[in-house]
């Protein structure tokens, strides 16, 4: 049988990963990595694409910008708090269990940061 089509989103998938690192590391790198994804993907990216949508305040095509710009802010502002809760958890749960999380665990982990990050958001 030949493999299913999958629209995936290449931001989306920055959780995923995040999930995966984070499962295999020490609580401290777990943590590390959390906060890293959460200040380069929504701090990092999200401000610069603030900062170029306030840079077209007086563009007669800010209202074409807005929209697409503020689906990327928003986009990023998930990944990012996902990211964070993901890195959060596993950091919690390798300083108590130990880095050997089962592949079920890593997708429901996955699955409940995304749920959350956009509720917090």
């Amino acid at each position: 049988m030949g493999r299913r089509y999958r629209r995936r989103n290449n931001l989306g998938s920055v959780v995923t990963d995040v999930v995966q690192v984070a499962s295999r590391l020490p609580w401290w790198g777990a943590l590390l990595v959390g906060l890293f994804a959460y200040l380069l993907i929504y701090i990092g990216l999200g401000g610069y694409l603030e900062g170029q949508l306030a840079a077209q305040k007086g563009n007669q095509f800010y209202p074409i910008i807005e929209a697409r710009y503020g689906r990327f802010i928003r986009l990023t502002a998930w990944v990012g708090h996902a990211c964070l809760l993901a890195g959060a958890f596993f950091a919690i749960r390798n300083h108590y269990f130990g880095a050997n999380a089962q592949r079920t665990e890593k997708g429901i982990v996955g699955v409940i940061a995304r749920i959350l990050g956009r509720s917090i958001d």
